[in-house]
């Protein structure tokens, strides 16, 4: 202030101001585009019916059977039931930015089947419990999209994903907080074509082999992936060529020589050239391209890790994960 010659008093009177005037403007713009979402979907003829008449965010076009609720603030997931009795042609639901938190332990439908679903997006609700029975009455489900939830996945939890065997196209787990997922997780869908778990906090990567062996991509970038495991190693060669995404924090040092080694030779990484030494010794290899850093030369003599490194990492993520979704949302 005083570099300024503004008095302490009015620059904080000022600065309020300005927090209060922008708070607002935020609140009328928030309003606007759900004012601008209803006049759309007056126009298009797209208001729903009983309950979610009621809110703005919602949008339903039975002719097509696809139905949203983006940022309409939902708590209780009882409303999948309103759409099932009210609509009797479902192909796709859309509940982005609500607070289901836990899914229901009943099917999400009831209990007739939903034969048309295809497609159920059910991102950034910040659900934690999936309840095996919430997916069932959904035969012919192709996508799922679970992504940007706190979903931490407990081994009793792929039978929330049994229900869908014809799951194809893509499930979705990334931005959750998973830090190992079920041994069979790809196993109840043979036809699934992608897998994606970036932004999680797995270390390793094991799954049935068998069950993987047709998904096209595996998306394990942004993880503390920090080295590649024997096992990981022997998994992924048994997988189609170029199927795994692993842009991760790598630890390039004297210890990382057989997982660089097979970086290299591997057909499985897609995107090899893009993986870097984001930690190394010695100091001058790091950001170094996996691909060139010279195996022969790397030491043990810089410490690559620290007790609260990654946990800060992982805190710092999660942080700023939950910042995003509070200005987009």
């Amino acid at each position: 202030f005083q570099s300024y010659n503004i008095p302490r008093r009015s620059g904080l009177i000022s600065i309020t101001y300005l927090l209060i005037s922008s708070t607002a403007w935020v609140v009328q713009a928030g309003n606007r585009q759900e004012y601008q979402y209803r006049d759309d979907a007056i126009e298009n003829k797209l208001i729903c019916a009983s309950k979610l008449a009621d809110y703005a965010a919602c949008q339903c076009d039975p002719s097509a059977g696809e139905y949203s609720c983006i940022n309409a603030q939902f708590v209780d997931a009882n409303v999948f039931l309103d759409i099932a009795t009210n609509y009797k042609y479902i192909k796709s639901v859309t509940f982005h930015g609500n607070n289901f938190q836990d899914l229901t332990s009943t099917p999400l439908f009831g209990a007739d089947s939903q034969n048309s679903l295809i497609k159920l997006n059910l991102s950034a609700n910040y659900i934690v419990n999936l309840n095996s029975n919430a997916l069932r009455n959904m035969p012919n489900l192709q996508v799922l999209d679970i992504s940007n939830n706190e979903i931490v996945f407990r081994p009793r939890d792929v039978d929330f994903l049994t229900h869908t065997p014809h799951l194809k196209e893509v499930l979705d787990l990334s931005y959750n907080f998973i830090h190992t997922v079920p041994f069979e997780i790809a196993c109840p869908f043979p036809a699934l074509q992608t897998l994606d778990l970036r932004q999680n906090f797995m270390k390793n990567f094991i799954v049935n082999e068998t069950c993987i062996k047709d998904v096209k991509t595996i998306n394990l970038s942004r993880n503390q992936l920090h080295v590649i495991s024997d096992d990981f190693r022997a998994l992924a060669d048994k997988a189609q060529p170029e199927t795994f995404l692993l842009r991760n924090l790598f630890y390039c040092d004297c210890n990382s020589k057989e997982f660089i080694t097979w970086i290299r030779s591997t057909k499985s990484v897609r995107e090899k050239n893009s993986l870097v030494c984001e930690r190394a010794s010695p100091k001058m290899y790091v950001g170094a391209r996996i691909a060139e850093v010279p195996i022969n030369k790397l030491t043990c003599d810089e410490p690559l890790v620290t007790s609260h490194s990654y946990s800060n990492y992982g805190n710092f993520t999660a942080l700023l994960i939950a910042f995003c979704l509070f200005s987009i949302f």
